[in-house]
């Protein structure tokens, strides 16, 4: 019997005084609740007022409950002889101990288990481990967080649920997950050792889905295939027609067909044009859209490819779009979502892994997790497992750096997910894929002997991805902990290496040798080339952080391939690569006696190289864009001064496009469509056709505004009286932002967005609001510190009292209908910073070119950022919301005219005081009847 057990207290230390004020405790047995039993405890000190917001558990509810000390008896009878259960077990349990013992009871000695951990493990890709999250993940009721019998009930249902998934878990796996020793809260461990135990009395099948390769159980694919007996038929172009083919589970959209035919026709003619832009404001449904003409133009004969801003996007094109129309086209659309190669597993290097020992606990739960989700995955994307920043340093070891990096003689090759993702690309009808993808492999995506149509999907950031794809940053501290690693798998000191593992093998031991030496040549030159870096920084005072930019002649000599720095480096890697390879050969010759953590071993120091690898091709290739586009790149230094060796970076990358997109990635297609609900910033602007590199007289252009109410729906509301950018300094502003973001939170309760210019702001007004008692009011999620935006969006989408604090990418390409967003805050207008290196160069290019920097570029990306921001406000026609600018210049400065020009023209602009945006902004959330007099 298990005894699911929640405590709320007073504080989070029974030695500093900390005291119970409410215990909630459920039995569960045989996978059902059997009794509950809840009491509020008297705790003879105050409840402190954040406890109170937080538990609603206030001083007079308390001030008659019975002590601690009168319930212990019961409590400690109705514990017995249970098994302890509790979600964050590590608190509760000693605690509940703690209390006891001073009560004069003897503590608890009964197993004890984690909820947080099981559903880790259990449930992989669960967005989030806390328990609203997962309650609200499961559809479990929990209608009091932080009441502890709501609690208790909560965490009871989810450890039924968490029982089920244990106990159907395959005996492999679950011997896997035995051996990995795992080291978690109080007795979590035990609980698979014990349902391990009963399987050799009641051994269970393997499911129908699943099957074994090689020790490991994994999720069986469907292949996937084009069925040639399909015909498309003729495509619906009347309304009637439309209608017939959507059912009643489809609304017909009068603009959404105007898009649908407009694509429809000017593919299906004979029209020399291969090229449309088309604007689809929010609401039109552009993704069906575009999607539906598309399959008709292109089945069976031709392919398409779907290229979107990010992974998210991807995700949601394929599993919500994708599957909708599979519903009621006559024929099927097969898709293949592809990413770059590292976000996936490779399973032959996870295999290995397993059998080493991690000194990481967190690692060796990590791998318990992964054998659960390969049960469930297809894909083998890591995207899945929502990880974080501490979590993704074990996946250096075991993510995928490419097909041609396996050895196909591997008892994995078939089971690879890259190996299998490429079967399934040759026969899709359907590719999607994101920007980065298509700009790096456009021949892969579009050479296709079918041929391919071309949908960019947020069109406006895919000159973006081609100067990213060029930039790339060098760190020198990574580096050299990447070579320091390497030198401890040759020789490292009471651990298994290469040194001990050759040491029989006389011409192994030689080549180990000769590895070690290798090893300490090419610190030395990479010492070298640090400090001829470092000789180009110019000013700067001790501790200060300097980033600058170089010369691009004085960096192009230096990374000459004569230059002798580049030289010593190019010799001493050679030799690495050299000694390593002749080491492998002698391996595999005698692959018959080794053992699984050699293997291991030779794959960590083959995975590590792979990063001295690419470090050193990022060097060579920013010397090959020097020499070849000296006056369209820039790169800088990073570094702080007085500390060169840990924090020297060198980035760089192109300024300009320079016809990339028109040369490389178009001609792999046959006809090219850019959509977005953001593209243009004016009837006028050449600023989205320079983006895109096209021709603006062989470009057909179609532009559909938004079907919403915004007159009636929504407000953009204006702090006239916020502080302009420079006119305080910066410990008022952060005052000002983290008073108006509270005042707003406060007295609105809705689901509510803040955008942010920059993480380091998000920071500081994140460090603001903990000294408030919001965070016992609301969710607040942040970007940089409560998760990645994949996490983020998923808790936030689940909630319904939440604040998610977010910059950059949080302006575009989220979709959040109905509650799930009512107020929008804008701290800034969306500009780049002006004074970063990279803005400062491509600022002087433009001048360079006679070109106004402002007005060219600065003025249309901030005005798309900010359209592309307040399209996540409204996103059905049923929604209802409020914008709020904490920036004057949108009502001060001529351009604010320009920029609210390209909003919809019936959304109200209204500039009104701090206070008074506070209060409108309450009454117009209230409805439609408190809101008419603004």
């Amino acid at each position: 019997m298990y005894a699911v057990v929640d405590l709320e207290t007073t504080g989070t230390s029974v030695k500093t005084g900390s005291r119970i004020i409410q215990i909630g405790c459920v039995l569960v047995q045989d996978g059902q609740v059997i009794n509950e039993f809840e009491t509020k405890i008297n705790p003879r000190t105050v409840v402190p007022l954040t406890i109170e917001q937080l538990t609603g558990i206030k001083n007079n509810d308390v001030k008659d409950a019975p002590l601690f000390e009168d319930v212990a008896p019961t409590l400690k009878s109705l514990l017995d002889d249970t098994i302890f259960v509790a979600h964050n077990v590590n608190f509760d349990f000693p605690f509940l101990n703690a209390e006891f013992e001073r009560a004069g009871e003897a503590p608890l000695t009964i197993p004890a288990i984690d909820t947080v951990t099981l559903s880790q493990i259990l449930m992989p890709t669960a967005p989030s481990f806390r328990l609203r999250d997962l309650t609200s993940y499961l559809a479990i009721d929990h209608d009091q967080p932080h009441s502890a019998v709501s609690d208790a009930v909560a965490t009871a249902h989810l450890l039924i649920g968490l029982l089920k998934r244990l106990a159907d878990l395959p005996t492999i796996t679950l011997q896997s997950i035995v051996d990995l020793q795992l080291t978690l809260p109080q007795k979590t461990a035990w609980l698979f050792e014990r349902e391990l135990a009963k399987r050799a009395v009641e051994p269970q099948p393997l499911k129908e889905e699943l099957y074994v390769s090689n020790g490991l159980v994994l999720h069986k694919v469907r292949p996937v295939s084009v069925p040639t007996a399909q015909v498309a038929g003729k495509y619906p172009a009347t309304k009637r027609q439309k209608k017939y083919l959507f059912g009643d589970d489809l609304a017909y959209r009068p603009l959404q067909s105007k898009m649908m035919n407009a694509i429809y026709n000017q593919f299906s003619q004979d029209d020399p044009v291969r090229q449309l832009v088309l604007e689809a404001g929010t609401g039109t449904g552009k993704t069906l859209g575009y999607l539906l003409p598309l399959a008709y133009l292109t089945y069976p004969d031709h392919r398409i490819v779907v290229s979107t801003a990010t992974n998210l996007l991807q995700q949601q094109v394929a599993k919500q779009t994708v599957a909708l129309l599979n519903d009621h086209l006559p024929f099927q659309l097969t898709a293949v979502v592809v990413k770059g190669n590292d976000h996936y597993l490779n399973i032959d290097r996870f295999a290995h892994s397993l059998a080493v020992h991690e000194d990481s606990q967190l690692a060796q739960a990590l791998k318990a997790r992964m054998l659960v989700w390969l049960l469930e995955t297809t894909t083998g994307d890591l995207d899945e497992l929502n990880l974080n920043a501490q979590q993704a340093a074990y996946f250096i070891e075991v993510r995928h750096r490419g097909v041609r990096t396996l050895n196909k003689q591997s008892p994995f090759y078939q089971d690879d997910f890259l190996v299998r993702r490429a079967r399934q690309v040759a026969t899709a009808n359907l590719i999607i894929t994101n920007h980065a993808y298509l700009v790096a492999h456009p021949a892969e995506l579009g050479g296709d002997d079918r041929g391919a149509f071309l949908v960019v999907d947020e069109a406006q950031h895919l000159s973006r991805a081609v100067l990213r794809q060029s930039r790339q940053t060098l760190t020198f501290a990574r580096v050299m902990m990447i070579l320091h690693q390497l030198q401890n798998l040759v020789n490292q000191t009471g651990e298994q290496n290469l040194v001990t593992l050759f040491e029989n093998l006389p011409l192994g031991a030689y080549n180990v040798e000769l590895l070690a030496s290798d090893l300490r040549e090419l610190e030395g030159r990479l010492v070298d080339f640090q400090q001829a870096l470092y000789g180009l920084v110019k000013g700067g005072q001790d501790g200060e952080l300097v980033e600058q930019a170089i010369d691009n002649r004085k960096l192009a000599g230096m990374l000459a391939p004569t230059n002798p720095l580049m030289v010593g480096l190019e010799q001493a890697l050679s030799a690495i690569n050299l000694h390593f390879t002749a080491l492998n050969h002698l391996f595999s010759s005698r692959s018959e006696t080794w053992l699984a953590t050699d293997r291991y071993l030779m794959t960590q120091f083959a995975s590590q190289l792979a990063g001295l690898k690419e470090a050193t091709r990022m060097i060579k290739e920013a010397g090959q864009l020097l020499a070849s586009q000296p006056e369209a790149c820039v790169f800088w230094l990073t570094i702080r001064q007085g500390d060169e060796q840990s924090t020297l970076k060198l980035s760089g990358g192109l300024l300009v496009a320079n016809h990339y997109l028109s040369r490389e990635v178009y001609p792999h297609f046959l006809n090219h469509l850019f959509v977005g609900a953001t593209l243009f910033t004016s009837g006028r602007s050449a600023y989205i056709f320079n983006q895109l590199d096209l021709d603006r007289k062989q470009v057909r252009v179609k532009r559909f505004a938004s079907p919403f109410d915004y007159g009636q729906n929504a407000r953009l509301f204006v702090a006239k009286d916020a502080p302009a950018p420079g006119a305080t300094a910066g410990e008022d502003y952060i005052d000002y932002l983290a008073k108006m973001i509270y005042q707003l939170a406060t007295k609105t309760q809705c689901q509510t967005m803040v955008l942010f210019n920059s993480l380091l702001t998000i920071e500081q007004v994140y460090a603001k609001l903990r000294n408030t008692d919001l965070f016992n009011q609301r969710d607040i999620l942040a970007q940089g510190i409560s998760g990645n935006r994949e996490k983020l969006l998923k808790q936030f989408a689940t909630g319904t009292n939440s604040l998610l604090m977010g910059a950059a990418s949080f302006w575009e390409g989220i979709d959040l209908p109905k509650e799930q967003l009512e107020l929008l805050v804008v701290t800034r207008l969306p500009f780049d910073a002006p004074n970063e290196v990279i803005n400062r160069a491509q600022s002087a290019l433009l001048k360079a070119a006679g070109k106004n920097p402002f007005y060219q570029v600065e003025l249309p990306k901030a005005t798309t950022r900010l359209r592309q921001g307040l399209g996540r406000l409204l996103r059905t026609p049923q929604d209802r919301g409020v914008a709020v600018v904490l920036d004057p210049r949108l009502v001060t400065k001529r351009y604010g005219k320009t920029i609210q020009a390209a909003l919809p023209s019936d959304l109200p602009v209204i500039a009104e005081s701090s206070d008074l945006i506070v209060v409108k902004t309450k009454k117009f959330l209230k409805g439609p009847e408190s809101a008419t007099n603004e």
